[in-house]
This record gives C-alpha cells, structure tokens and sequence, in this order.
C-alpha cells in the first residue's frame, strides 16, 4: 500500500498531494494500515534513545496526538479548488512538531500552477516579514517585505507568477504552489502581523475546477495520514540527532526542507542531569533578527507562553563584555537568561540567524548547576521569583493573543 508513502511522506501536504493523484485504497485496508502505523510510531516513542524519564515518554505519545492533530487538520479541511486566501497554518503553540520557531506567526496561502496571483495589504509591525514561494518542499523564492518597494505606511503589492513582472514579483513554480509569511516579533506585547490579501489576476488556466470524489480521497487520505505521523517521527528523530550532545553544528543552508534562505539556523542538541547546567555563549549576531530555542526530545518547540524555553535580541540580557549568555538548566538559577529544559533530559536547541553578518557558533560549557554562580560574570543580570513569575505571565498573556481566534 503506497497512496501517501515517499520521501516526503513525512509532510503534511503529502495527504493533501495523495488525495489528488494517490492510489485506489480499499477503505477498510486503509484504515488497518493507519492503525498499523500508529502501532509502529507508539513503538518507536518507547524504546527509541531519547526516552529516558516519564517525562520524555508521556511528550512522545502526546507527540503522536499533535501529528495526528496536524495530519487529520490537513485531510478534513483538505479541498481540491481551496478559496483563495492567507491565513494561519495549523502550526502554533499547541499543535508543535519539526521546531517552529517561538516568535513567529506563520500564515500561508495555497495556490495553483500556471496562475498569477496578486498579495497586498500592509505590513504590519513584526520585527521581520518574509515570504517565501515555494514547490512542495523546495523554496522558489524568498523576499523580505521591507526590501519590496513599500510606501511610508508599510503598504505594499508583490505579484506572484512563473513569467517575470515588472515590479515587487516573486516567481512560483510546480503544479501546486505556496505561499508562506512569516512573521517573527521582538516584541511580544506591541508587534503586530501584517493583514495581507491575494487574489488571482488574469485569466483563469483551467476553466473546469478539479474535483475528487470521496470514496477515493478519505482512504488515500488514510494511508498518508498514517505515513505522515510515522514517517515525520522517525525524520526529526534521524534529523535532530546528527549534532553533537551538548553541541552545535555549523549553520548551513536549509531551504531544501522548507527554511527560509535568510534563516541561517545554528542547530544543537543538549542533554542535562536534574544536578547539570549548561552555558552557552555568543557574541550576539548583528542583523535582522536572531533568537534562542528550546526543543523536547521530540523536535516540538517547549511551551514557549508556559516556560522561558527561547529568548530573542530583544528580551535577552547583554553583559557587561558584550557577550550574550544563558544558562540551560531544570531549576530556575535566578539568572534572567534562563531556558527551561521543562524536565526532560535531551532535545533541540537553536540559534536562528535571519539576515545577519554572522551566523556564530555558541561556545558551550557543560557545568554542575550548584556551581552557576562561580561560572558566570559577577555583573550577569539577575531575576526573584517574583519577577520571573511577572515575565512568564507576560509571555503566557502574549502567547495567548497571538494565536487567539
């Protein structure tokens, strides 16, 4: 059975794709190879490596849950001529897999081959806008909205098509194209997401609208949904363990898996004792945007409203030599660059580079966390109970309004 398998049976549009072109799949045989699947993701979560307390374990089968989550999201409100629009992903701080990153918004637009497409409106107060065009998974074309001509009130147009426009254009390409914007804020509490529309311009290509009937997409559905949750467990865990315990890998370019080509991500992975802390150390990037994160054994972001899992430009303390550090650790050591590993014992960890000079490597130490105090500047910022109690409510209030229906 192959309706949703293939190299990149571990995306979510892999179901959209398999109810358009997957094949015939007995309904009943459809199902059982989703529980089959199912069976063999639950396996992998309990004897995989990374498993290693009653923590890591329950995220891994409430991991299952949100792909599941994702991949039924996609099959239920899949639709062969979707209504032209942008809006949001089912990526947010609930639904989490593959490390989205803690300060974006992500919104995105489903287009068809062949057609042009006009997106305007304004944008916004994000500390970074950018669209990317994209072909399945490979990037088309990335442009920053602040380097398209815009007016002085942030409003702007791009075009989208395969011929080139005079003017803001992004190229798209392949039989079903995308759109995606990201927005990612500094500010949690005063930035805001562009309001973007799009809509086709020119005459239409295909004058008959595409139509799938139901009793040959819901089983193709199934079996791509059961590939998809599968197969995206076993990519990020492959994926998230090439770098080394403790360690980063050199930022290298990752726009063949969907990133952004200004994103220049530094990507690491950490695994602490409840007694251990590690120091990470950098001198901060200059550019854009960049930003600390956080991840579970799972490859999901860790609650970012809930915990101080991720820190930008804007909310990270600098010291006194100009160096950022933060202090990875399971208790709060009352240092303001804190990020809470949340209680499990290994995951991801990011330093995300969009657009800056450098793209740096954090110096790592791995160090008892009785002896934080001794490892540290004397002049490293601070924080009480209190005040850390009064930043997690701001981020918890923050976190709730930006994905607030």
């Amino acid at each position: 059975m192959s309706a949703g398998q293939g190299p990149l049976a571990w995306l979510p549009h892999s179901i959209a794709e398999a109810s358009l072109t997957g094949e015939d799949v007995d309904p009943a045989q459809a199902w059982s190879h989703l529980m089959s699947r199912l069976e063999s993701a639950a396996e992998i979560v309990h004897n995989d490596q990374v498993t290693r307390n009653r923590i890591d374990l329950a995220a891994g089968m409430r991991h299952l849950l949100v792909l599941l989550a994702a991949g039924i999201d996609e099959a239920l409100r899949f639709d062969a001529d979707p209504i032209l629009s942008v809006q949001r992903t089912s990526t947010d701080d609930i639904v989490s897999w593959g490390m989205e990153c803690p300060d974006c918004l992500y919104t995105r637009a489903a287009l068809r081959g062949g057609e042009s497409y006009r997106l305007f409106g304004n944008r916004g107060t994000a500390r970074y806008v950018g669209l990317q065009t994209m072909n399945g998974i490979a990037s088309t074309a990335n442009e920053l909205v602040d380097e398209l001509d815009i007016d002085k009130d942030g409003n702007f147009e791009v075009i989208l098509s395969a011929a080139q426009h005079d003017g803001n254009w992004m190229r798209i390409d392949g039989d079903h194209p995308t759109l995606t914007v990201r927005h990612f804020f500094y500010d949690w509490d005063t930035e805001q997401p562009s309001s973007l529309q799009i809509e086709r311009v020119g005459p239409p290509v295909a004058a008959e609208k595409p139509t799938v009937a139901l009793d040959a997409s819901v089983p193709r559905q199934l079996v791509a949904l059961g590939d998809f949750v599968h197969d995206n467990l076993q990519f990020f865990l492959q994926f998230g363990g090439a770098p080394p315990a403790n360690g980063f890998l050199p930022p290298i370019d990752r726009t063949a898996m969907g990133a952004a080509a200004e994103n220049k991500p530094v990507i690491g992975r950490w695994e602490l004792a409840p007694d251990e802390a590690l120091i990470l150390e950098v001198e901060p990037p200059q550019g854009v945007y960049w930003s600390y994160s956080l991840g579970n054994p799972w490859w999901e972001t860790i609650h970012y409203g809930r915990h101080q899992s991720s820190l930008n430009a804007h909310q990270a303390a600098v010291d006194s030599d100009g160096r950022v550090r933060v202090v990875l650790s399971e208790r709060d050591p009352g240092i303001a660059n804190w990020l809470d590993t949340a209680g499990y014992s290994n995951g991801a960890m990011i330093l995300r580079c969009v657009r800056t000079e450098t793209a740096p490597t954090p110096q790592v130490r791995l160090v008892s966390f009785d002896d934080l105090g001794s490892e540290l500047p004397a002049d490293t910022t601070r924080i009480t109970p209190d005040e850390r109690s009064a930043v997690l409510e701001r981020r918890r209030r923050a976190v709730h309004e930006r994905f607030r229906v």
